[in-house]
């Protein structure tokens, strides 16, 4: 498996990573680090890519199967988890991928916080994109759903109706059809009331393996493949604003009387499935739109990958945190054995005036990057790991803010 090449600013794989599947291949690196440089979301999962490289974690991650099997894959750990939650598991596995470093003589990487960030947003990043679709599984939907009553692939079908799909075979991103069945849906789906064909349905990888099927069976010859630059959920989160998403499902996408929350509907899914979603309530969506004067929106470009990318991360941005939890966790983990309240001699570093406990993402780096130190002290006391589940790293985040801020500022000439 290979990954980022700065000299050519491509990324080229073996065996089809989750990137180059959906066709996501960086064209323009220093546009998008830029254009991220100034998103409201911490992490870049570009650069964190180049830093999964760099840091050689291929060695023992794989992403979709490409790359080492001592850890767990990556392309299937991501989705559904905050970015406290992802800091918690990197944190809770840490003793096994110690020892395995160890043994394998292995440099135990550390990160700052900028590198932590991006690494755990591409870890997240990644399952947003969906396996290669299997072209035999997409000529089965083709027939079951009846496609060819009103569109043509390959000279077959009926055609009067649709028109042809045949090139939709441009694109390596089967997102691109799941843009064009949305923006014709209300014709679509008028013309097939009109003739008794029942509305089709999609689940899992169903668009991902009409798309391959779509490359497979295509007339067009010599074509040459469209690939989309990575989507952007800044670039959603505006769209989401102007399309009128959010008149109906709220601000941040919570939800509201009209419309269910997004963030509950769309958790743990790529996207190919959260494209089914989309489609599978479009007509309800339609209807509804229609009844308060909203006109149906439609999307150019690449819109609809960016406003897939903002519903998929609207789970993993989540903040907050109950300090009060977090002081019950703090003693729960037996982190006051170690690290002692104010005032009070410890063995780890007083929390009470560090700077790294002001933020979840300054924590994580340092709760990391002083792991092996850690490990030391608590393997041969026979002291448990603790570990984190659910919000408990959120909350231990909150707490220890608050803790820090709280503490009397030191003394001059006190380290």
């Amino acid at each position: 498996m290979r990954f980022w090449n700065p000299s050519t600013g491509i990324i080229s794989v073996v065996r089809r990573s989750a990137l180059a599947a959906l066709g996501w291949t960086v064209l323009a690196a220093g546009q998008m680090l830029a254009a991220q440089e100034a998103s409201s979301f911490p992490g870049n999962p570009i650069a964190g890519r180049h830093i999964f490289a760099e840091r050689a974690c291929q060695r023992c991650h794989s992403i979709w199967g490409n790359g080492g099997a001592l850890g767990p894959d990556f392309a299937l750990v991501g989705a559904g988890r905050s970015l406290e939650q992802l800091a918690g598991l990197f944190w809770n596995h840490t003793p096994r991928m110690f020892e395995a470093a160890r043994e394998l003589g292995y440099e135990w990487p550390t990160f700052t916080q900028d590198e932590l960030a991006h690494l755990i947003s591409y870890v997240y990043y990644v399952k947003l994109f969906d396996k290669p679709g299997d072209p035999e599984v997409g000529e089965q939907l083709f027939r079951d759903r009846r496609c060819a009553r009103c569109h043509t692939i390959g000279g077959t079908g009926a055609g009067d109706v649709g028109g042809p799909l045949d090139n939709y075979a441009r694109y390596a991103a089967a997102v691109m059809l799941a843009q064009g069945m949305w923006n014709h849906g209300p014709t679509m789906r008028r013309r097939q009331v009109e003739r008794g064909i029942s509305l089709p349905t999609f689940s899992g990888n169903d668009i991902s393996d009409l798309q391959a099927y779509l490359r497979r069976a295509s007339s067009l010859r010599d074509r040459e493949m469209i690939f989309l630059e990575p989507p952007d959920p800044n670039a959603g989160q505006r769209l989401f604003a102007s399309k009128g998403c959010r008149d109906c499902h709220g601000n941040d996408g919570s939800g509201s009387e009209f419309a269910p929350n997004l963030r509950e509907a769309v958790q743990r899914l790529g996207v190919s499935e959260i494209a089914g979603e989309l489609w599978n309530h479009s007509a309800g969506m339609a209807a509804e739109m229609s009844a308060r004067g909203i006109v149906f929106p439609r999307f150019e470009g690449t819109e609809m990958a960016d406003i897939i990318t903002y519903l998929y991360y609207l789970r993993f941005y989540e903040t907050g945190g109950d300090p009060a939890e977090g002081e019950l966790v703090f003693a729960r983990k037996g982190c006051v054995a170690c690290h002692a309240g104010v005032g009070r001699p410890a063995l780890g570093p007083d929390l009470s005036r560090s700077e790294t406990t002001r933020t979840l993402l300054g924590l994580a780096t340092e709760m990391w990057n002083h792991a092996p130190a850690m490990y030391g002290l608590m393997e041969p006391a026979n002291v448990d790991w603790p570990r984190f589940e659910g919000d408990e790293m959120r909350d231990l985040a909150a707490y220890l803010k608050l803790f820090a801020g709280s503490a009397a500022p030191a003394l001059e000439g006190e380290s």
